[in-house]
């Protein structure tokens, strides 16, 4: 047959999952992982095509992650390979600050020494991230995991056995269960009638990475200026990502400026602790705001990440809440949160009673039915 006319047939075609995830940025894949690894039949479909997120190229990306998101990246297998491109952060400084007077005298620190793990946190470049979640989706295990980069969801139908999810290509996808983790204006929310609200909080972050002179030592600093927070975050070498919070007119004024003289605004605010400074790949921006959805679960619907909540990225929130969510793995991963209304099972589940016991039986399977 000819192969036009075969793909003509499955875009018309219902395949049968346990779970469909709607995003593939970073929560997607991380919870397709965990399902296959519970025996479960996922597909993800994931609007940006994998070969532009899974390049090799730098481009200041990284993320702060707390302990709790390395051990999540631990139990998914995934930070063996992960650990020799992320960066340690022994130590973190936050004070009060003024451009041209840079840290004010008092501050609060925070020492991996005193704490029994050793980090008190990682930064890893998203390059490295998503490449390792890709990768990991294409091994044997993902018998069980349908990656669709490239395409997006368009509609949803839910029914007294399932959601049937709509594709851009025209795939049908039927599944027990829609996972959306498809960001901040998730249309997935939106067409199971989740509201949201929310409200801006006036600035945008200019983020960067730089190259500077002296090395870093795997501290983070935070300085608190009066127009908002800037973070220096370290990276491997001699190398660090800033996150720098500016009210809205003057970051846009800011943004507009070309490289030289955009560092020019910023040594003042940055200080020479480190050295000489200079940009180390391109300059991103992202307005700030907060984000809530009324509800984090529907009829055979789910929210993850930043299609349930989107907060401030200070202190490296973001991560550290989507993991939050997922703090039962590997008993129940996160279902007793968001789908305590899809199945009468939350009751006998999130029992602590006899020791937790019931918590222990607790499997994925029990909540997709």
């Amino acid at each position: 047959m000819d192969n036009r006319r075969v793909k003509a047939i499955l875009r018309g075609m219902e395949h049968e999952f346990d779970v469909v995830i709607a995003g593939g940025g970073l929560n997607g894949p991380a919870l397709a992982l965990a399902l296959a690894d519970a025996g479960l039949g996922v597909a993800v479909v994931d609007a940006r095509p994998a070969d532009l997120r899974a390049s090799d190229a730098f481009d200041g990306r990284a993320y702060a992650l707390a302990l709790a998101s390395q051990r999540l990246l631990a139990a998914l297998g995934l930070w063996g390979g992960l650990a020799a491109q992320a960066q340690p952060i022994n130590q973190v400084r936050a004070s009060q600050g003024h451009a041209g007077e840079g840290a004010g005298h008092f501050h609060l620190h925070f020492d991996s020494a005193e704490i029994e793990e050793g980090r008190l946190g990682y930064m890893l470049e998203d390059r490295f991230l998503y490449r390792a979640l890709l990768g990991a989706m294409a091994l044997p295990r993902a018998g069980r995991i349908l990656h669709r980069a490239g395409t997006v969801v368009v509609s949803q139908t839910t029914d007294a056995r399932g959601v049937s999810v709509g594709l851009n290509d025209g795939t049908v996808l039927r599944a027990r269960l829609l996972v959306g983790a498809d960001g901040r204006g998730s249309g997935v929310a939106t067409r199971a009638g989740i509201k949201r609200r929310g409200h801006s909080y006036g600035q945008i972050a200019l983020v960067a990475a730089l190259d500077h002179e002296l090395p870093h030592n795997g501290i983070a600093q935070q300085l608190f200026l009066p127009s908002g927070p800037l973070a220096i975050l370290p990276l491997p070498g001699n190398r660090s990502s800033i996150v720098w919070s500016e009210t809205e007119d003057h970051a846009r004024a800011i943004l507009a400026l070309p490289d030289e003289a955009f560092l020019d605004v910023l040594r003042p605010r940055f200080g020479d602790f480190l050295g000489a400074i200079s940009l180390a790949g391109p300059r991103f921006s992202y307005p700030l705001g907060m984000t809530l959805a009324d509800h984090y679960a529907a009829e055979r619907v789910a929210l993850i990440g930043d299609a349930a909540h989107g907060v401030h990225p200070i202190a490296g929130q973001g991560s550290t809440s989507d993991c939050a969510m997922w703090r039962l793995w590997p008993r129940c991963w996160f279902w007793p949160i968001v789908a305590a209304r899809i199945s009468a099972r939350w009751r006998s589940c999130a029992d602590t009673s006899n020791g937790g016991a019931a918590m222990r039986r607790c499997s994925l399977t029990a909540w997709i039915r």
